[in-house]
């Protein structure tokens, strides 16, 4: 007898919306075993996670969790997507693309041959870096930014999907010699995976162009922030690189954007592959 498994009930956006609400105010006022109890239900109702209670929940119970969930990444920035530009740079001022064409410029660096635009959001990196690369690649959790990246015609090819299955997925002889991963890293805590899908898809000479949120003061090689992104220990960042065959040539502090309009402090770093 076949029986076909049972599908998984609807959302119910609007419950959503006001558990969550609720959540955030039983934060406010220091009731935290009811923020708690609230993420968790969030969390059992919305097992993707498009909210991003998991992490609120990681904040409270000082877990540290891997990354953000993809659901509640593909989201936030979907939301956004057609202000995007509007908010990141005009009223965020946001401006690593243009940081990194000026690092790889000063280094004489380029033209790239293959490229490869992580976290491509609507393509602020390719418009940067237009005069440097011949052929460009995207990916990106939103579909809606990729969408509108695609609408410059600046990209060969663009995808939807996350950066570590897009790396792992692709086929073996792909590879790269400039690899970008602008306003990447405060979404992923644990690098490792990253970096080792990387080296299967780098060569020797390869560059990697990346912006991180500094962690300043901590042992820890990350942690998430209040603002549910993460933050990277520079030292720990760069023996992590190091380990993964990649000589770290600069690494820069930088304000990579505005919280709250306060300057957010971070890095730029600019590596080349040494190890195959």
């Amino acid at each position: 007898m076949n029986s076909t498994p049972p599908t998984a009930p609807p959302v119910d956006w609007d419950a959503i919306d006001a558990l969550y609400d609720a959540a955030q105010a039983a934060e406010v006022t220091g009731d935290t075993a009811t923020a708690i109890a609230h993420y968790r239900d969030l969390l059992a109702r919305d097992p993707d996670d498009h909210v991003g209670a998991s992490l609120r929940l990681a904040r409270l119970t000082k877990d540290q969790p891997a990354k953000a969930p993809d659901a509640y990444v593909a989201a936030l920035f979907d939301q956004v997507a057609e202000r995007f530009d509007a908010i990141l740079v005009d009223e965020l001022g946001y401006a690593v693309p243009l940081m990194i064409a000026d690092q790889l410029k000063a280094r004489k660096a380029g033209p790239f041959e293959a490229w490869l635009d992580l976290g491509c959001g609507t393509g602020l990196c390719a418009m940067a870096l237009e005069d440097m690369t011949t052929a460009r690649w995207g990916v990106d959790l939103a579909p809606t930014m990729v969408e509108i990246a695609g609408e410059l015609e600046l990209y060969d090819r663009l995808f939807v999907g996350e950066a570590v299955r897009f790396l792992e997925q692709l086929e073996p002889a792909q590879s790269f010699d400039l690899v970008t991963a602008a306003d990447v890293l405060p979404y992923i805590g644990d690098v490792e995976p990253l970096l080792a899908a990387l080296a299967r898809h780098t060569r020797p000479g390869s560059v990697l162009a990346l912006s991180t949120e500094a962690l300043v003061g901590a042992q820890e090689p990350y942690a998430l922030g209040a603002f549910k992104r993460f933050a990277h220990n520079p030292a720990a960042l760069s023996a992590a690189l190091e380990r993964a065959g990649w000589q770290v040539e600069s690494q820069e502090p930088v304000i990579v954007r505005l919280e709250q309009e306060e300057p957010v402090a971070g890095e730029l770093i600019i590596a080349r592959r040494t190890a195959s």
